[in-house]
């Protein structure tokens, strides 16, 4: 005979502004007001505690250790409700105790809300409550695995552990809207496909009947021929990401590249390297970029699964590291051939294709040879001599100028040289010290004859018993 059975499981949630009550399934979840202190990889933080109280029925040959499998369901999908809208991931990790018992667990009941530091997201946890009703299943998923790649990206802190994994995780996320785009799309090129085709005979001046018959013989062979089988993900991806107003030319390229990337880690490859960066990994690394892009598909997934769910979650977040993602290599070469003209401005802000310093560089270290630093040298000489330096767009500028210390352009040369030592100077830099970019620039094969020979000169690799983070 079946009996009731009641649980509690209280969380110590990342954050010290919550404030939640919703109900899911057999389970609710509240905010009880209580704070306290909990220790991560960046030292002490305040948290808040999240009471789930649930219940279920078990049978009674059934052990009291059973309870936790029956309510896991429901306390899995709470903490992927609450990870989504917090940022922060919520897992069994974050319990601290844990109750059950025959009698029934008393708590008050409330309206649903949801506050994060004064923010009310009220309305977007009532859009997806009803969403997961709908599509119970792909949304779980979607939140589970959102979850698990942002805890994953969390746990690789200081150590760089766990971002191939997190990558995947993300890129599951992909996958999974990319199947639910799929029918959609082969229905759209096929459509697309017949449209061609009846223009094509009605070109040919054939008769209406004619022009059906003709379509009919050979849109099968056709579709074969430009659909095939199996639609690429990367188109996929892009269909569902243009269907929800999402795409553009940096986006479209950021998926290419992290479709190589994915299939990089996905699939065995060579993993050695000779130079490591910090943070140092316990492993060589899959993926090579994963420190640098897993920041943007963590808030390219986040947003997708707002758009989807019909919440405007995460859009911020995304419109502003959206700023910082790579042009494609085609506008940048164009740019490069002055076909693109940007005033100094709109450069140094990046207002154009994110066309700027920082891309410039980027654009470099990806392909370091000498023509290609003379062709930067070029397009952007008369931009580099007026620059202004300031102490917003001085780590953008440090960083061209290290590369553009070494032209063969006097004018250039002293001006890169200028900006690096004012720079310098100032401590306006991004890196934590400045041997830093040298050791990033080393990861990736660039050579930098001026800014190593000026290192050994300021004597701070430590060798000579002086302070490494002292300037002199």
């Amino acid at each position: 005979m079946a009996v009731m059975i009641y649980g509690q499981h209280v969380y110590n949630c990342e954050l010290d502004d919550i404030e939640v009550y919703f109900e899911y399934g057999d389970s609710v979840v509240f905010s009880t007001g209580e704070k306290e202190i909990g220790y991560t990889e960046i030292g002490k933080i305040k948290c808040s505690k999240l009471s789930v109280v649930s219940k279920g029925c078990i049978e009674q040959y059934q052990g009291p250790m059973e309870v936790n499998r029956y309510f896991r369901r429901e306390n899995l999908v709470i903490q992927g409700i609450i990870s989504f809208f917090t940022g922060v991931p919520l897992t069994v990790y974050h319990s601290n105790s844990s109750s059950s018992g025959l009698n029934p667990i008393d708590f008050k009941k409330q309206d649903t809300r949801l506050v994060i530091k004064g923010t009310d997201y009220t309305n977007d946890l009532k859009v997806l409550l009803k969403k997961l009703n709908e599509e119970t299943e792909l949304i779980i998923t979607l939140l589970d695995r959102w979850r698990k790649a942002i805890y994953l990206k969390l746990e690789s802190y200081d150590a760089d552990l766990y971002y191939d994994e997190a990558i995947l995780s993300f890129f599951h996320i992909l996958e999974l809207f990319g199947d639910t785009v799929n029918k959609e799309l082969r229905i759209k090129l096929e459509n697309d496909i017949e449209r061609m085709m009846q223009q094509h005979y009605a070109n040919c001046y054939f008769g209406e009947a004619q022009i059906k018959q003709l379509v009919d013989q050979n849109k099968k062979a056709v579709n074969s021929l430009l659909v095939g089988d199996f639609l690429s993900l990367s188109i996929k991806i892009k269909y569902f990401l243009e269907k929800y107003n999402l795409l553009d030319d940096n986006v479209a390229y950021l998926i290419d590249n992290m479709v190589k990337i994915r299939n990089a880690i996905a699939h065995g490859r060579i993993t050695y390297q000779k130079i490591f960066i910090w943070p140092l990994s316990p492993f060589f690394n899959l993926a090579k970029d994963s420190y640098e892009n897993i920041e943007f598909l963590n808030f390219l997934t986040a947003v997708m699964i707002s758009r989807y769910i019909g919440i405007r979650c995460w859009e911020n977040e995304w419109m502003e590291i959206k700023n910082y993602l790579m042009p494609p290599h085609q506008v940048i070469k164009s740019f490069l051939k002055g076909e693109i003209h940007i005033n100094n401005d709109l450069f140094v802000q990046g207002k154009l294709y994110n066309l700027s310093w920082r891309t410039l560089f980027n654009y470099y270290v990806k392909n370091a040879k000498k023509e290609i630093r003379k062709e930067i040298e070029l397009a952007v000489k008369d931009l580099f001599m007026n620059v202004c330096v300031t102490k917003e767009n001085a780590p953008d500028i440090f960083n061209i100028s290290v590369i553009l210390a070494d032209s063969d352009e006097t004018q250039i040369r002293k001006k890169a040289i200028e900006n690096v030592r004012f720079i310098v100077k100032k401590r306006w830099h991004a890196w934590s010290n400045i041997r830093d970019v040298y050791t990033y620039l080393q990861y990736y094969s660039v050579d930098v004859v001026w800014y190593k020979d000026f290192l050994n000169k300021k004597k701070i690799c430590g060798m000579s018993g002086s302070d490494p983070m002292k300037y002199n």
